[in-house]
């Protein structure tokens, strides 16, 4: 898009259960979808998150220019 810059990350891995609430426990692994989203806002950028238990996951990067 003219004014948007999008990078699209997949993978078919054992994805997970996407809660934003999950996304800050020692369980989930850590801070980096979380880091992700942060440094992404100081940018203007969004992140979202598509995944399931069983079906991979996908991320979705959007930035304005």
């Amino acid at each position: 898009h003219r004014n948007e810059v999008r990078l699209i990350i997949e993978d078919n891995g054992k994805g997970f259960i996407n809660s934003e609430t999950d996304m800050t426990t020692p369980a989930f692994g850590g801070l980096g979808l979380l880091g992700m989203r942060e440094r992404l806002a100081l940018v203007g950028g969004t992140l979202e998150v598509e995944t399931s238990p069983g079906n991979g996951t996908a991320l979705l990067v959007r930035v304005q220019v």
